[in-house]
């Protein structure tokens, strides 16, 4: 769907082209600014091959739930069916620093709030079933020549056997720095839900770990700030199981972009290495 046949339904005019730029190439989908009668607004649209990825039904029904609790980007519009959302701009923020330890602070505070609300989701994240799913969706086989013995390790790590029947709730799971925005006066906002999910709340700082590059010492103390105390071993076990399957799903979903012509370079080694390392990680812990 082009821009301006999304503004004009959206907004139910047209907007000079110099109203309109580029914000971001983003890894799933594509931003631009807007400026519409003196307000700014973000628009996210799909990226390539991204109506494969994303439950948008998902999404609108997750912003639904958070919007009483005013946590995401103020919503002005979401649309399922085409695939876009457009959103108020917010300004004077900034993406959480993985390196700050105040930012890093702030936002495990928001994620264990959220947790806490043991809000309803739409579907439970089933995270074997999605690295699965990625794999089906490529062209070929992987591009890694041990694919099948790291995921046979994580395949064999019982916590990911027993997530579904552990208590879900509401979670992010895509929980990564950039979606943390940081404002001058303390807000912290958690932005673009599109994977969110029922899940084992462990899930979500999991996820900021192994997209943050932290080492494993790095990890254990984010679980420990995240907790507000110092993480039990099998807490540790369940975490550095959720990492390495974690590092496999994106890195399966880095090989299907690359399918299409998209590549991430060091993110998808990095993942990639993930996976291999927290599996060991995640057997020294085990309980």
């Amino acid at each position: 769907m082009q821009i301006q046949d999304i503004v004009r339904e959206v907004f139910h005019r047209d907007l000079d082209e110099t109203l309109i730029r580029p914000l971001k190439k983003g890894m799933t989908n594509d931003s631009f600014y807007l400026e519409v009668d003196g307000k700014s607004y973000v628009l996210r649209k799909n990226g390539i091959g991204t109506e494969e990825l994303i439950d948008r039904q998902g999404e609108a029904a997750a912003y639904q739930t958070i919007a009483p609790f005013q946590i995401a980007e103020p919503l002005v519009a979401i649309c399922p069916q085409k695939g876009y959302k457009v959103s108020e701009f917010l300004q004077n923020v900034h993406t959480c620093r993985a390196k700050d330890i105040s930012d890093v602070r702030a936002c495990m505070q928001k994620l264990r709030r959220l947790h806490s609300w043991s809000l309803p989701y739409r579907k439970p994240f089933d995270i074997l079933q999605q690295i699965a799913f990625y794999e089906h969706l490529w062209k070929q086989t992987s591009r890694h020549e041990d694919y099948a013995e790291v995921k046979d390790a994580i395949f064999h790590l019982t916590p990911l056997h027993q997530l579904l029947e552990r208590p879900l709730c509401l979670c992010h799971i895509d929980a990564v720095p950039d979606n943390f925005l940081l404002s001058e006066d303390g807000r912290v906002y958690l932005i673009d839900w599109e994977y969110a999910a029922g899940c084992d709340p462990l899930m979500d700082p999991a996820m900021f770990s192994i997209y943050a590059g932290y080492s494993k010492e790095q990890s254990v103390h984010l679980l420990n700030v995240y907790l507000g105390r110092r993480a039990t071993q099998e807490e540790r076990f369940r975490y550095a199981s959720y990492m390495a399957a974690g590092g496999l799903l994106w890195s399966n979903w880095c090989e299907y972009k690359e399918d299409l012509g998209e590549t991430f370079g060091p993110y998808a080694a990095m993942q990639y290495g993930y996976a291999n390392d927290c599996a060991a990680w995640a057997k020294e812990w085990e309980a």
